[in-house]
Formats: structure tokens, sequence, C-alpha cells
């Protein structure tokens, strides 16, 4: 489950817009692991702070048994890890230092933890489980993710450094091999799996908090936040479609093959629902105009989704979008029939 989404903002210099895409590159992986998944709570650009120490955390994920910190690097060419766990990389055939983004990772997973430790009464109330076990004993870990076309030389780096890197398009996969999620089975079921675990509420009630504790730091952030979280689907009506007969159609074609045939639902008009059609994102796009007519640009996956779609009357594929105030129409060339689409 998606809790909290990266926000666009404009990226100043070549170095900051490549970073902003690498972090939107790790969160497309992250969604398309665990936007389903009810025991992963995952957060994108989240900022915390403990005692006057701040972390600037990329990726959080908070899960059934704990807390795994996410830093996203982008690196052109190659990068060195030496015995040490000191960290160099190549510019232009040239090498220099550069800074462990693990030991940056391990620094924000402190300050996690100082906050959670240390505020767990503002979690608390009905989850009685939190009040005996508390949230120092669970798990916590980190990783790196590193662009996919760098190079990563760890031969020399030390075992427990080279296994927190990962290439991007890896990371759900590492992310899943530290949760180690069981199926679905009650806790007294699980033997080998000692683990004190979060239920959903506790789940909710820590996602909760964290999100109020970056809010403090960012409170322009306030009415984006909330605009982006999932809301609830609303249930479908019922509509009674009216069955024709085989013998009706042909018998109608015959008369009017022109006409189409009518049912009892034919009134009903689907509206666009927001969805990327390449990555299913639904709260990182945007509506633009280009040279086919206007187009839903995702800022995930950077893929472009038309408006125009067949007419929902004629079916007929002479449609064409048009705007009106902040409203985008579709009308229909054939027949003349219009609706809206967003």
């Amino acid at each position: 489950m998606i809790v909290k989404d990266k926000l666009q903002k404009a990226a100043a210099g070549v170095r900051q817009k490549a970073g902003d895409q690498q972090e939107q590159d790790v969160a497309f992986y992250l969604r398309r692991a665990f936007k389903d998944e009810d025991r992963v709570r995952v957060f994108h650009d989240i900022q915390l702070c403990y005692d006057g120490e701040f972390a600037q955390i990329d990726h959080l994920i908070v899960y059934t048994f704990g807390f795994i910190v996410i830093e996203s690097k982008s690196i052109k060419g190659e990068v060195r890890v030496n015995a040490e766990a000191e960290w160099s990389r190549s510019y232009r055939q040239q090498w220099q230092g550069m800074p462990s983004p693990v030991k940056q990772a391990q620094l924000q997973l402190k300050v996690l933890r100082d906050v959670l430790t240390n505020n767990h009464e503002k979690m608390l109330g009905r989850l009685f489980g939190l009040i005996q076990l508390g949230l120092g004993g669970r798990c916590y870990d980190v990783l790196c993710a590193i662009s996919s076309d760098a190079i990563i030389d760890r031969s020399k780096a030390p075992k427990d450094v080279a296994a927190k890197l990962v290439k991007t398009e890896f990371i759900a996969d590492a992310v899943k091999d530290l949760m180690r999620l069981p199926k679905y089975l009650p806790t007294k079921l699980r033997v080998y799996d000692s683990r004190p675990d979060f239920n959903s509420e506790e789940l909710d009630s820590i996602c909760s908090f964290l999100l109020t504790e970056h809010l403090k730091l960012r409170p322009e952030e306030q009415d984006l936040v909330r605009a982006a979280q999932p809301q609830p689907k609303s249930a479908a009506k019922e509509v009674e479609v009216q069955t024709v007969d085989l013998w009706q159609v042909k018998e109608k074609t015959k008369s009017n093959p022109a006409e189409p045939i009518k049912t009892a639902a034919s009134h009903t008009e689907p509206l666009v629902n927001g969805l990327c059609k390449h990555c299913q994102s639904w709260d990182q796009l945007s509506v633009h105009a280009g040279r086919y007519g206007y187009y839903l640009k995702c800022h995930m996956c950077s893929k472009n989704t038309a408006l125009k779609q067949p007419c929902t009357k004629c079916h007929s594929q002479h449609t064409k979008v048009r705007k009106e105030a902040d409203k985008y129409l579709v009308g229909c060339e054939s027949c003349g029939h219009s609706w809206r689409v967003l």
C-alpha cells in the first residue's frame, strides 16, 4: 500500500534532475510490487526529526515485522567499494571519493528509530500489542538502490555492505528478501517465525503518526499529501441491462445496419478514472495538449495516455476532445453525442 507518494517539484540542475528520476524509478518498482499488499506500507520522500537531528528518507517501508530505509543514488559510470567500506566513483574517466549512501541510510534509520521508540505513547491507546513489545525489538534494515546503468564493483566490499547494494530494477526483490513475509497464516501457526508482528490497526497508527511528523516539518505539503491519499471506492451502481435475443439482433441489422442496438444501460457514461495505462499510476498525472490532442502525462513512467476514446453511444472512432473551463469533453463526430472524461 502506498501511503505517501513523491510529490513533483521543479528540479534545478542536471544532477538534481537525475536524482529525482532515480527516486521516481525506485518508486515505480515499489508501487508495482506493494500497491495491493496490506502488510506493507510505502512512503516516498518523508522527512523526520529527533532532538535536532533531521532525516530525509527517500523511501521508507513499514511492514508487519519492522522498517526498511531505502536510499536512492543516481550514479553514472562506475562505483567501487573497498574493504573499509569506502566509496569512490568515476567521473569523466577520473576517480574521486564519495560519501557512503549506506552509511547515510543508517543515520536516517537511527533518526527513524529514535522518533518511534521515544514517541510510542502517541501510537498506543488501544494498541495493546505495542504496549507489551514496544517498537525497539522490531526489524530495522537499510538498502541502497543504485542506478541501473551504473557499474558496481563490490568485490572487495565487506559482505554486510555488499548485500545492501541493489540495482534499481531488483529493489522490490531485495525488499521481499528482507521482509520474509509468510503466507497469510495466524501467528500460532508460524512455527519457525518468532518475530513480533504488527497487526493492520497498529500499522495504520504508526503510518498516521509518521505522516503527521512529516507534515510538521513540511506544512506546505498538507493539502497536496491529503489530495494524494487513496480514496475509498464508492459502491458500484447496479445497472439492469436489457437482454436481446440473437434473432432480434439479426432482424435489426437487416432493417438498419448502421443503427446500433440499444440496451437499458446505454445511457451510462463511463468517466476516465485517471489511471496511466502503462504503470497504473493515479496521482502523478497532468493534462497536456499535443499534436494529436489532449493526453495525460504520467510522471511515474514518463509515458502518455490519450484522453480520446470511442463514442460511448455509437462506438464510432471519429471523436474529438475539447476543453470547456476546467472540464474535458469528448464529442462524437458521427452521432453528435458528447460526454465528460475528466
